[in-house]
């Protein structure tokens, strides 16, 4: 049998570019098998190649139609039966419903009944969380052929393009970390500024690689479930505690072989999960969709390969000793609902840190690296006025009294304004002095709920700076009088305060918006938080881009993709609003 496709094929894993069209492709399919299937590569007009798997069309209309009768026969059997999905805590639990029984009536003489007509049932509909959940696993199924490479050559070119050492050397053999984070952010489901250097030869061995990388850098624990499976994956039963799309796995050896990393990028509708992923049978590496176990074949799938001593002990084994298991905390529909609608500019170029959320619900709608520090340049001066006014406050002052009191020459009132509006550095250091002549910083920031901020040196995390905006807006800091004090600050207007995030009520005169930006030449920082009100809605925002280390961003293409960011922002923001 022969298939003739014509198509477009979007590839954009790292290279910002996209493939040319293909041209009309036939290729002969046999038949004969169960489920027959065939790989197929071509080359694209950026010089690589892409894996193609299809199935084969007799065998699929065959299918249906055993499926369609096999539902007409079964339909009042499988109306009473239940499924649950497995817990994030890899256990699963299953509930079936019994028919009630009914007492045959006595026999009594019936005429004959015209045939009964059935109406088809309507689907139901599904709701918004398994129609996201659905888009975000097909959109990643897709997104991971394109990295498909069958052959050594054009396997090695993948690593390269995907650029987790130099963009020169890479090699399909060691990719197996960078591939899987470089799915994950192709298919927006990983911040565009997530690094696939740092994952490159990860040592989950080191507490450090877990706390410093995968927390801070990919998977922050406030987000994702750490679950680790003391056994070889030969033996854990995946069949009562299946893996879903866009599970990230670590998988150890227990010698002879090596640490492996991947991404589930898809489960069949059997329950087979499969993982686009590096792999050698003894003629090098090649990049292709693995089975990783079929719950319905025992013993078939690359997990029972990796650990088969017969088949890999040349080779390298893997997965023989433990494995962790990172999954997101509520699925992929828990991801932020702008992740994948925001686009922050010079990905390749910035790192970025950002958040943006609902006050009033605690939803983040949107974040890029929010666990992990970076220099908050003036952004950190807000931590530093809660504080200073915190312990104003216990010293019985009111907000009158900060006009005639002070501290190292200059009133309280002259400080935190010189501090806030005009964001000078030396009011700041003074009061972060008066801050530590009181108490101690560390347990004080803590106390605020700010565990990865620290005043000096300036370190501070996208979601500590977006939860202070929170414990502001909710007065869960501050009296109501001091509280408004600081408020009133951040929302006064000075010369620069229309750029940045400040294009926003230039451009949206109904929004109200308190906020305080941060900016550094040395090094280059470009950032901006604030509290954003849309009629009755408010909203945390942070956003700070830096050049990547070997990144040539000036801080005017920042500057202007920060604007950007904001003015993509807003009509999401407005779309929110119920009013």
């Amino acid at each position: 049998m022969y298939l003739t496709i014509k198509g477009v094929v979007k590839y954009k894993p790292n290279t910002g570019r996209d493939v040319s069209f293909w041209d009309q492709i036939d290729y002969n399919q046999q038949d004969g098998r169960r489920k027959t299937q065939i790989c197929a590569s071509v080359w694209t007009g950026s010089g690589r190649r892409v894996g193609v798997r299809l199935s084969s069309m007799r065998c699929l209309s065959k299918k249906i139609a055993v499926f369609a009768l096999i539902l007409a026969t079964l339909a009042p059997v499988l109306a009473g039966c239940v499924n649950a999905n497995a817990l994030p805590e890899m256990t699963a639990t299953a509930e079936s419903a019994a028919s009630p029984t009914g007492i045959a009536p006595a026999k009594t003489a019936i005429a004959p009944t015209p045939a009964i007509t059935s109406t088809p049932m309507a689907a139901p509909t599904p709701r918004p969380e398994e129609e996201r959940k659905a888009t975000l696993e097909a959109r990643l199924a897709e997104t991971s052929q394109g990295f498909i490479a069958l052959t050594p050559e054009a396997a090695n070119e993948v690593a390269r393009e995907i650029g987790f050492i130099d963009g020169i050397n890479e090699s399909a053999s060691n990719a197996c970390g960078p591939l899987s984070i470089a799915i994950l952010k192709a298919a927006d489901l990983l911040p565009e500024s997530a690094s696939v250097h740092d994952v490159w030869l990860l040592n989950l061995r080191l507490d450090y690689s877990l706390t410093n990388v995968l927390y801070e850098e990919y998977f922050p624990p406030q987000d994702y479930d750490y679950v680790w499976v003391e056994q070889s994956i030969r033996d854990y039963d995946f069949a009562a505690n299946p893996l879903k799309p866009g599970d990230w796995l670590f998988l150890f050896t227990a010698g002879n072989g090596f640490d492996h990393m991947l991404t589930v990028t898809r489960v069949d509708e059997n329950g087979a999960a499969y993982s686009v992923t590096n792999i050698d049978r003894g003629e090098d590496f090649i990049i292709a969709e693995e089975m990783l176990y079929d719950p319905n074949q025992e013993g078939e799938g690359l997990f029972y390969e990796l650990t088969d001593p017969e088949k890999r002990l040349r080779l390298g084994l893997t997965g023989t000793k433990r494995w962790l298991l990172v999954r997101r905390k509520g699925g992929l529909a828990s991801l932020p609902a702008l992740n994948s609608e925001l686009k922050l500019g010079l990905a390749d170029e910035v790192d970025w840190h950002g958040l943006v959320t609902d006050l009033a619900t605690g939803e983040v709608l949107f974040d890029s690296l929010p666990n992990d520090p970076f220099h908050p340049a003036s952004m950190i001066k807000v931590p530093i006025a809660v504080l200073g006014l915190q312990i104003l406050e216990d010293m019985g002052y009111n907000v009158s009294d900060l006009a005639i009191n002070g501290y190292a020459g200059r009133t309280f009132d002259q400080l935190f304004s010189a501090m806030i509006v005009a964001s000078e550095e030396l009011a700041a250091e003074e009061l972060r002095q008066f801050v530590r002549a009181n108490v101690n910083e560390g347990p004080a920031l803590q106390d605020l709920g700010l565990n990865d901020t620290q005043l000096f040196p300036r370190s501070a995390t996208a979601y500590d700076l977006g939860r202070v905006l929170q414990g502001i807006y909710s007065k869960e800091y501050l009296s109501d009088e001091f509280n408004r004090y600081l408020l009133d600050l951040m929302h006064v207007q000075t010369e620069n305060d229309k750029e940045y995030l400040g294009v926003i009520p230039e451009v949206y005169p109904q929004v109200v918006f308190y906020n305080k930006r941060g900016s550094l030449l040395d090094p280059t920082i470009v950032s901006d938080m604030g509290i954003l009100t849309v009629d009755e809605k408010a909203y945390a925002v942070v956003i700070s881009g830096t050049p990547k280390t070997d990144g040539s961003a000036r801080f005017e293409d920042i500057q202007i993709a920060v604007e950007e960011f904001a003015l993509q922002l807003m009509p999401r923001l407005i779309e929110n609003d119920p009013h």
